[in-house]
């Protein structure tokens, strides 16, 4: 009869009216991202603590952070003490300085912080400074050509400690890093390091 439909037929309608739980796929999902994220966090919170520093390396690089007009602000100033103090220690035998400078600056961080640290006492012979990039890919990028292979101690804040050493490990370095502690705001800074470092691992930020 023309009114029946076939075998076949009725399977296909069958099929096409089951109900798909979508839901099902987006809590998969979700339950994905959310473990995914918890392990990054966790991995920004506990790298610094668990990273072990060994003193083996060539050139101790510090992560360039805000100056004011030759004067290092008080987070590059941290960073810029931690790499004195190993230097002093003999965990390196030269220091790099990294950072740009902003429209309108008269210095660069490099040049600022390699001025701070041969105000204390360090030779000019074993200060280096990158003074061309202006964020932490480009710290990293632009100081290859400045510094003879080997080992690297990155120094920086301790909630970016575990990206820098991503990056680093990405363009071919081979790095230990050194954290140097947040004292504010510490939620936000870590809020911040867990969309950067997602975006990094997840493809939304390509490196090239």
């Amino acid at each position: 009869m023309l009114g029946q439909l076939s075998p076949v037929s009725r399977a296909i309608k069958q099929q096409i009216n089951r109900p798909i739980h979508y839901w099902k796929y987006v809590f998969a999902v979700l339950l994905a991202l959310l473990t995914f994220g918890l392990l990054e966090a966790a991995s920004i919170l506990l790298y610094p603590q668990l990273s072990k520093l060994s003193c083996t390396a060539d050139t101790i690089l510090v992560m360039g952070a805000a100056q004011y007009n030759g004067v290092p602000s008080p987070a590059f100033q941290r960073r810029l003490d931690k790499a004195l103090e190993l230097y002093k220690q003999g965990c390196g035998s030269s220091i790099l300085v990294t950072g740009g400078s902003q429209i309108g600056d008269n210095y660069s961080e490099g040049l600022t912080g390699a001025a701070y640290l041969y105000s204390y006492g360090v030779p000019i012979s074993a200060l280096l400074s990158e003074t061309k990039s202006s964020t932490s890919v480009e710290n990293l990028e632009f100081s290859k050509s400045l510094i003879p292979e080997g080992k690297i101690t990155i120094v920086t804040d301790d909630l970016h400690a575990y990206r820098s050493w991503y990056l680093a490990k990405h363009l071919g370095y081979s790095a230990e890093v050194v954290g140097v502690f947040v004292p504010y705001q510490r939620w936000l800074y870590g809020l911040k390091e867990l969309i950067k470092i997602t975006a990094y691992q997840l493809g939304f930020i390509q490196l090239r």
